[in-house]
């Protein structure tokens, strides 16, 4: 079944929409710690979606699910971990849950107590998250280190901030480690590389603030030069050169990533996306879509309902009713 759809994005929230009792550490919406194991979810599970404000790492020690991140699907089994990045739709599913940690924060409680110069751990290579299956080492060490974390978080500690963004920062880098070892990393300065991770972010809000109504504009590369200070041409190139596309077929694959995504999880119709995304002829929607994805919108939603009729129902834990207005 589909996933109750909601745009929901900070953490209480979330955790509230799901009625579900909250068994961790929280600051604020900056920092939350959660063993997911402990909130009693009743399994099968089926997360309704979500659009989170924040990044998530979760470890799974033992269990069995599956995320969906955007038009993304990541299996889950034991000893993986996975990082998701904030502004995508989001939702999971559990058949099995032993040992699952979940650390949820901004990128605003790194700064906060780490130094400058570290946007390049949050690029994951572009992409709304990275999983993989850990050794059993490195997964004993990721598990001590959730530990070791919950107990910061009960502690008294009076810089229990500091040092739980050392052990959060710590944790990211051995991630991109294990990443930068399976992809043939492009070679660029640290500049360069926080001007990406920088548009990056700036594309993801604007495509949440389109979705929550909040904007009615999509930026393309005038307005996204405008916003970061920098002349159109030296940030096209910058662009170009670390990431191998143009700025308008970066803007291009993340909208067609977002309809894909409404087209399948939501009940939204044509004219509702389009006009989400500031398409003003419907025609032209139609005609923008299936030239970007080879599919008519209407095909794509017909074959995916198609295919969820064949597949498993999972139950989903009791919900508080949204008043969507």
């Amino acid at each position: 079944m589909k996933p109750v759809f909601t745009t929901l994005s900070k953490f209480t929230d979330c955790i509230s929409f799901m009625n579900l009792p909250y068994m961790g550490y929280l600051e604020n919406e900056d920092f939350a710690f959660v063993k997911v194991h402990k909130m009693g979810l009743k399994l099968p599970f089926q997360s309704p979606t979500f659009r989170p404000e924040f990044y998530s790492f979760t470890i799974v020690t033992h269990g069995t699910g599956n995320y969906v991140l955007g038009n993304e699907s990541f299996d889950l089994h034991p000893n993986h971990v996975i990082i998701c990045r904030p502004n995508s739709f989001f939702s999971s599913s559990w058949t099995k849950m032993e040992k699952v940690y979940s650390i949820s924060f901004n990128k605003r409680f790194l700064l906060r107590h780490m130094p400058e110069g570290i946007d390049s751990i949050f690029e994951l290579n572009g992409k709304n998250g990275y999983s993989c299956c850990l050794t059993q080492e490195n997964m004993d060490y990721f598990e001590q280190t959730c530990l070791e974390m919950y107990d910061i978080c009960i502690s008294d500690f009076s810089y229990k901030d500091e040092l739980l963004a050392n052990l959060i920062l710590n944790l990211l880098l051995l991630l991109q480690l294990e990443q930068n070892s399976q992809i043939k990393l492009k070679s660029y300065t640290e500049k360069n590389s926080n001007i990406v991770n920088a548009f990056r972010e700036n594309m993801d809000k604007n495509f949440s603030d389109l979705i929550s109504g909040q904007s009615t504009s999509l930026m393309r590369t005038k307005e996204h030069a405008k916003l970061l200070n920098l002349n159109e041409n030296y940030l096209s190139k910058v662009i170009s050169n670390c990431t191998g596309k143009t700025i308008n077929e970066c803007i291009n694959d993340k909208l067609i990533d977002e309809i894909k995504y409404l087209l399948k999880y939501s009940d939204k119709s044509m004219k509702e996306i389009a006009a989400l995304f500031a398409f003003s002829d419907l025609n032209y929607f139609y005609s923008y879509f299936k030239t970007h994805s080879l599919h008519a919108p209407g095909a794509l939603r017909k074959d995916f309902n198609s295919y969820l009729d064949q597949t498993t129902v999972y139950n989903h834990h009791p919900l508080i009713k949204q008043n969507n207005g």
